[in-house]
């Protein structure tokens, strides 16, 4: 999607062309997800797009990541205002946040996004995922209690590492702070 992305960015493609790549892979992973066989749940993650965020594609792939490992997973999709954001965490109580933005105007409200998850009562983790990270070194924006991940593989190496047996948050986070 990425490629699509940039080649639409520089006008090769137009925004029907970028509609109907994303609503084929849409398709496509939906598909994929259907198939898959459900493993025993040992942790939860919520997952959505902040606010202004339409691009979703990248959440769902890790949906179906995190599903395939035999998290519990609930995904809100794009452009979810924060008050929604924190009342689903109060409400569900994830071990994982996982947040999407691709849009360098909408670095200013992930930072809110970030203050507010990492103030609430229940200390879920909160995993970043942006291509931005590969520009913008965005570490300032959140505590220990924060991972930025910038590439698909680096969240599956994250998630290889806290799908051990400890199903408690500290050791997640230790583990994490090891990528």
């Amino acid at each position: 999607m990425y490629e699509i992305g940039k080649r639409w960015q520089e006008n090769k493609i137009s925004v029907a062309d970028e509609h109907l790549a994303t609503a084929t892979c849409d398709y496509v992973l939906t598909r994929f997800q259907l198939s898959q066989h459900q493993l025993p749940q040992r942790h939860r993650a919520l997952l959505f797009c902040i606010e202004g965020e339409e691009h979703y594609l990248g959440i769902k792939m890790i949906e179906g990541v995190m599903r395939e490992q035999g998290w519990e997973v609930k995904n809100l999709g794009a452009n979810l205002p924060l008050p929604f954001a924190l009342k689903s965490i109060e409400r569900w109580d994830p071990d994982v946040v996982c947040l999407s933005v691709s849009q360098v105007h909408l670095l200013p409200d992930l930072q809110k996004y970030i203050a507010e998850i990492e103030s609430m009562p229940q200390h879920p983790l909160v995993l970043v995922g942006s291509r931005l990270l590969n520009k913008h070194d965005l570490s300032a924006s959140g505590s220990s209690r924060t991972i930025f991940i910038n590439h698909i593989q680096a969240f599956k190496d994250w998630l290889l590492i806290n799908n051990k047996e400890s199903s408690t948050q500290d050791k997640m986070l230790a583990m994490g702070e090891e990528i």
